[in-house]
């Protein structure tokens, strides 16, 4: 291997440890957020708030105009339930992560 060859592998190596440690850094911060009492309150304050969003999403439109209202409100929707979803959808990917890496570790140790 040549010298830059090998100094591209490091940095890649060096990235890729980062990337690994972020995702397990933010799966235990966000383990504990989800544990915490304050996340059941806010949870129940995006649910109170994305029904009034859905009210507006299925009233029948009056007009036109009316059109981005609906609009404005699923997407307001999205973006709530992206909220509370993303904590939970994260500490899933870690914990696969872990997973496929301790999986990778065994096939590893078999073909040896």
């Amino acid at each position: 291997m040549t010298e830059t060859s090998s100094r591209v592998a490091e940095e890649i190596g060096a990235d890729q440890r980062k990337a690994q440690r972020e995702i397990r850094e933010d799966a235990e911060l966000l383990t504990d957020l989800i544990r915490h009492p304050g996340w059941t309150r806010y949870r129940a304050l995006i649910e109170a708030v994305a029904q009034n969003y859905h009210k507006t999403a299925m009233e029948p439109i009056g007009n036109v105009f009316e059109v981005t209202k609906g609009e404005f409100a699923k997407g307001a929707l999205m973006g709530l339930t992206l909220a509370a979803a993303l904590p939970s959808a994260k500490i899933q990917e870690a914990a696969e992560f872990k997973h496929e890496r301790s999986s990778a570790e065994d096939t590893e140790l078999e073909d040896e």
